[in-house]
C-alpha cells in the first residue's frame, strides 16, 4: 500500500508547499462513504456509490463505507488483505449519496444524480426511481470524490467552494431520451495501453454492458503495486500479471459477455504484425490513453477509422476524438512534435543513464538498457525491468523520489482524475455510436476539465487541423480513402506506418520478420 500512496504524497507536495509528513497526515484522515437507505435499490446510485469508494480507497486508506449488500463494482486496491471496513464513529468527513443529514456531527459532502445532471453539495430531493444511467453514475462518483478530496486536503489543493448542477452531455442542462439497457453494436473495438484512464473506460464498459462487439485489449506491460493508486480495475491480487489478462479477468467477473481478445504487445507492433499477415486488417475504433505524445502520433498514423483519446495531468483531463476528416484536428494535430517533448526525452535518458536514441525509439527496455539503469540505481534489479517502457521506470523513480539526474518529475494524477477521463472517453464512444440521440457530439472534438471545479462548457472546442500535420498530405488522404472509402485491391493497399507510409505490404512483412528475428531494417 505504501508504494501507491507515496505517489500521491509526491504529487501533493509538488502541487503545494508542504512537506511529505504533512501530506501523509492529510491522506491519513478518516472518511466514510454512505448511501441513503431510500436509494439503495436504485442501480444508478448503487453504481455511483461503489465507484466513489473504489476511487477514494486509493487515496485515503482510512476509509469506511456502508454495507449495502452485494457490491460487484467495488474494487479495493488491497483486495482481500484488508479487514472488512467498519463505520468510524467520528470520521473527518462523510460523503453522502442522497439528501444531507441535519443531525450528522461530521462535515458532509453530498452527491446526487438526476436526469443527466450532476449535483455536488446542492440541496435536492433525490429520486429513488432515477432511471438507469451508468455514465451519469460514474461521472457523479468522480466529481464527488474530487469534492471530498478537496475538503479533506483543505488549502493544499485548489477547488470550487460553490457548485452548480451540470449535464454530462453538454456541461449545461442538456438532456436526451436514451435507453441504457439497449444493446449498441460497436463492431471491432480496440483498447490500446491499459493504463489508469483505460482502466476507467473498461470499468464503465463492464458496468454498462450495453456496447456489444468484439473487443481487443493491447498492452505489453504488467501490473505493478504502484499502479494500484490509480487503476480502478485492479487490486493487489493482480500485481505481476499482464495488464491485458488482469483486465480480461476482471471484466469477466463483472459479467461482460463480449468476445474478448488480449494481446500482450505494444499496439504499434501488434498492428504491423497483424497487417503483415493480413493486409485487409483494419482498426475500426481505437480507444487510447498512452503516456507519450509521440505514441499518440504513432497510434494516429495507423489510420483508425475513429479514434478516442484522453490524457491527464495532476489536475487536468483532456479528451479528443476524430474520424480523420481533413478540416478537423487529428491526434497528431493535438499533440505535435515540440522541442519540449525532446527536452523531456533527453531528461529521461539522462536520468536513466541511457543514450537519447534508445529512449526516443519507443522500444521496450533491453537487457543492455536494464544493466545501464541498474548501474545507476542498484536498488533496481535489471531482470525486473527488461521489457518495460522507459517512461514506466522513470515514473517509478519519480514516485519513489530516487531520481539522481536533474529535477524534472512526472506527477501521477489522483484516481478520480484518471477515472473521469476514462468514463468520459467511454461516453464519447457511446455518443458516436448513437449520433441521432447525441447530435452535438459532432460539435466538438476536444475538451478540457478540472474535476476540482464544475466543467466549463466553453472548454469544449472544435479544433481545426494543422496545415503542417501529416494528416494534410495528399498521399495520406488518398491512402485513408482507399482504406475506408472504396475498397482497393489487396495489392494496392499500402501499410500505414509511423508518420510516414510504406509503399507495399511486402515492406510491412519484412519489418515484422525483422522484429521477430531481432534484425534491424
Amino acid at each position: 500500500m505504501n508504494r501507491w500512496l507515496d505517489e500521491h504524497i509526491r504529487t501533493l507536495t509538488s502541487l503545494c508547499a508542504i512537506d511529505p509528513s504533512q501530506a501523509r497526515a492529510l491522506f491519513g484522515k478518516s472518511l466514510h462513504v454512505s448511501l441513503d437507505p431510500q436509494l439503495r435499490g436504485n442501480r444508478t446510485y448503487r453504481l455511483a456509490f461503489q465507484f466513489a469508494v473504489t476511487l477514494l480507497a486509493r487515496l485515503f486508506p482510512n476509509i469506511s463505507f456502508d454495507d449495502i449488500g452485494p457490491m460487484p463494482y467495488l474494487i479495493l486496491p488491497w483486495g482481500d488483505e484488508q479487514p472488512e471496513s467498519h463505520h468510524a464513529e467520528n470520521p473527518g468527513l462523510i460523503l453522502l449519496f442522497g439528501k444531507a443529514s441535519r443531525v450528522c456531527p461530521s462535515p458532509q459532502v453530498t452527491a446526487n444524480c438526476q436526469d443527466w445532471l450532476v449535483y455536488i453539495d446542492l440541496p435536492i430531493e433525490p429520486n429513488p426511481d432515477e432511471p438507469w444511467n451508468p455514465v451519469l453514475a460514474l461521472v457523479t462518483a468522480c466529481y464527488a470524490a474530487a469534492r471530498a478530496t478537496k475538503v479533506l486536503l483543505g488549502g493544499a489543493v485548489r477547488g470550487a467552494d460553490r457548485w452548480k448542477p451540470f449535464s454530462i452531455i453538454d456541461f449545461r442542462e442538456g438532456r436526451a431520451e436514451f435507453d441504457w439497457d439497449e444493446a449498441i453494436d460497436s463492431g471491432p473495438l480496440h483498447f490500446a495501453a491499459i493504463g489508469a484512464v483505460t482502466n476507467a473506460a473498461l470499468y464503465a464498459l463492464g458496468a454498462h454492458k450495453g456496447v456489444t462487439g468484439d473487443l481487443t485489449l493491447v498492452d505489453h506491460d504488467t501490473v505493478e503495486d504502484g499502479n494500484l493508486g490509480r487503476y480502478a480495475l485492479f487490486d493487489n491480487g493482480d500485481v505481476g500479471a499482464l495488464k491485458v489478462e488482469a483486465a480480461e479477468r476482471r471484466l469477466r467477473e463483472l459479467g461482460l459477455m463480449n468476445v474478448l481478445d488480449t494481446v500482450p504487445s505494444r499496439f504499434e507492433e501488434f498492428f504491423d504484425r497483424t497487417y503483415a499477415e493480413d493486409p485487409t486488417f483494419r482498426v475500426h475504433r481505437l480507444v487510447s490513453a498512452p503516456d507519450r505524445r509521440s505514441t499518440r502520433r504513432h497510434f494516429q498514423s495507423k489510420l483508425p477509422r475513429q479514434l478516442y483519446d484522453a490524457s491527464t495531468g495532476p489536475d487536468q483531463v483532456i479528451l479528443h476524438n476524430n474520424s480523420f476528416e481533413r478540416e478537423r484536428a487529428c491526434l497528431a494535430c493535438i499533440y505535435p512534435d515540440t522541442p519540449e517533448e525532446d527536452a523531456h526525452l533527453h531528461h529521461v535518458a539522462d536520468a536513466l543513464n541511457l543514450p537519447f536514441d534508445r529512449v526516443a525509439s519507443g522500444e521496450a527496455i533491453s537487457p543492455q538498457d536494464a544493466q545501464r539503469i541498474s548501474e545507476r540505481y542498484p536498488e533496481i534489479r535489471a531482470g525486473e525491468i527488461v521489457g518495460k517502457a522507459f517512461d514506466s521506470v522513470f515514473k517509478q523513480l519519480c514516485s519513489a523520489g530516487q531520481l539522481r539526474a536533474g529535477s524534472q518529475v512526472v506527477l501521477a494524477p489522483f484516481p478520480f482524475i484518471s477515472g473521469l477521463a476514462g468514463v468520459l472517453l467511454y461516453f464519447e464512444l457511446v455518443k458516436s455510436l448513437r449520433p441521432q440521440v447525441f447530435p452535438d457530439f459532432r460539435d466538438h472534438n476536444y475538451a478540457q476539465l478540472n474535476p476540482f471545479f464544475p466543467p466549463n462548457p466553453d472548454f469544449r472546442e472544435q479544433r481545426p487541423s494543422r496545415p503542417d500535420c501529416f494528416c494534410q498530405r495528399e498521399a495520406t488522404r488518398r491512402l485513408f480513402c482507399k482504406i475506408w472509402g472504396s475498397e482497393a485491391p489487396r495489392s494496392e493497399l499500402a501499410a500505414p506506418d509511423v508518420l510516414g507510409y510504406r509503399h507495399a505490404p511486402g515492406a510491412a512483412r519484412s519489418a515484422a520478420r525483422n522484429r521477430r528475428t531481432g534484425r534491424r531494417a
